[in-house]
């Protein structure tokens, strides 16, 4: 097994923070290549701002979970496009997605059914290039199901010559090179949450730091401490994934899709311990989940039903989200890279306004809502266009277009839908 990123290394370079540490082949691409264009898509230039055709670019999105998941789960799904058009009404710019399956199952149609998968995935972006809206496209939202369609343990995403990885990099080569001529893709994402699971194997009995175990949806009937991770492994997962997307697409956005970073995420990486990290150590941890040219840092803070999800403890001190997001915004530029509220949400509208105004008074230019659904759904925290964070994710773009900073009218002009054959 190659060698992968010590804990001795990390700790070494823990001491100058904060520098950073560190199937069946497919059916052909639906899309014709278009003359020539390289600025399609959110790009982050050098000194990590990020920019749309070649200007900042500042907006609020919609996480879309089910968008393309329900055309592989059913072949009689709910059609999509009268939320897409209701998105694209309210000029809501983009959205968040998974762009493979959750469960292993579901990542099989890839191989078993390529015609089908791409099919599918094909009309899903023509949709969304129909009506102008981008799309951060997760290319792998669980850390798990590649392992288990290969059949090997979850730690093999650490591991650069395994089967897991070869399938990654193959699914990545896939999708990237059919869809990064498409002006619907604005983004792309590694994973979602890796970082949760990470230097958990000493923290507790199972299920801590285990995956889901469903047999029926393509797991394996039990788990070992070889499928719980380390942050190693994850990022010689982003390390080699972003290899394999910029070997393609070397200039839309890369986002590592990780959550709101645990209090204790540097020392669990650094010692398996709960103890609680400074702000320094936060910005290191940060950087070894971003690294090389994933140049967007994504943090999740949901719905917290003690606090309301507007403070935390961190720092061994309660933090209100105004400095948390603060905290965010400058440890991202200082390593010149974009933080990206990749998943947000409120209970009620006070809260969901304070939350906006904190993304705004922050100077952050990237968020999306957890999650627009066709219909509200309670057990899923999905909302639909007839709830106050619809309506309020419509007037915070609004906000920024009178601003002059969201300029997609300069945008889908230059980009129009790519010809499908």
């Amino acid at each position: 097994m190659p060698a992968k990123i010590t804990l001795q290394r990390f700790v070494v370079l823990s001491l100058v923070l904060p520098l950073a540490l560190h199937a069946e082949d497919p059916p052909k691409p639906a899309f014709v290549e278009p003359a020539a264009q390289t600025s399609r898509g959110l790009h982050v230039e050098a000194d990590g701002t990020l920019t749309l055709v070649g200007k900042p670019f500042y907006g609020m999105g919609l996480c879309y979970y089910d968008g393309f998941l329900r055309t592989i789960r059913s072949a009689k799904y709910s059609p999509y496009t009268p939320s897409l058009k209701k998105i694209a009404a309210s000029n809501i710019p983009f959205i968040r997605l998974p762009f493979s399956g959750f469960w292993p199952a579901e990542l099989q149609v890839y191989q078993t059914k390529p015609e089908q998968y791409f099919r599918e995935m094909d009309l899903f972006v023509k949709a969304c290039e129909e009506n102008k809206i981008g799309i951060i496209a997760d290319l792998f939202w669980t850390k798990f199901s590649v392992s288990d369609v290969v059949g090997e343990s979850v730690n093999q995403i650490g591991n650069p010559a395994s089967k897991t990885m070869e399938y990654a990099r193959k699914y990545v080569r896939d999708v990237v090179s059919r869809y990064k001529d498409s002006p619907a893709i604005w983004g792309w994402e590694i994973g979602n949450e890796f970082n949760l699971a990470a230097d958990l194997d000493k923290q507790g009995a199972p299920p801590l730091g285990y995956p889901y175990v469903l047999p029926s949806k393509g797991t394996p009937a039990q788990r070992g401490p070889a499928d719980r991770i380390t942050s190693q492994d994850v990022e010689v997962y982003f390390t080699e994934v972003e290899k394999a997307i910029r070997s393609i697409d070397p200039y839309r956005m890369i986002s590592n899709g990780t959550a709101d970073f645990r209090a204790s995420q540097y020392h669990l990486r650094a010692e398996r311990a709960w103890t609680s990290d400074t702000e320094e150590e936060l910005r290191a941890i940060m950087d070894v989940f971003s690294p090389r040219t994933v140049n967007v840092i994504s943090v999740h803070i949901t719905l917290d039903k003690d606090k309301d999800g507007l403070s935390q403890k961190r720092f061994n001190r309660v933090v209100e989200l105004e400095e948390l997001l603060q905290i965010y915004v400058t440890h991202a530029k200082q390593s010149k890279k974009v933080l990206y509220m990749g998943e947000f949400h409120g209970d009620n509208d006070a809260n969901f306004v304070r939350k906006i105004q904190a993304i705004r008074t922050s100077g952050m230019q990237l968020s999306s809502l957890w999650n627009y659904g066709d219909a509200a759904n309670a057990k899923t925290k999905s909302f639909s266009d007839d709830s106050f964070m619809f309506t309020r994710t419509a007037e915070a773009n609004q906000y920024y277009r009178d601003q002059g900073l969201q300029n997609v009218e300069l945008y889908w002009p230059k980009n129009t839908a790519a010809s499908i054959r």
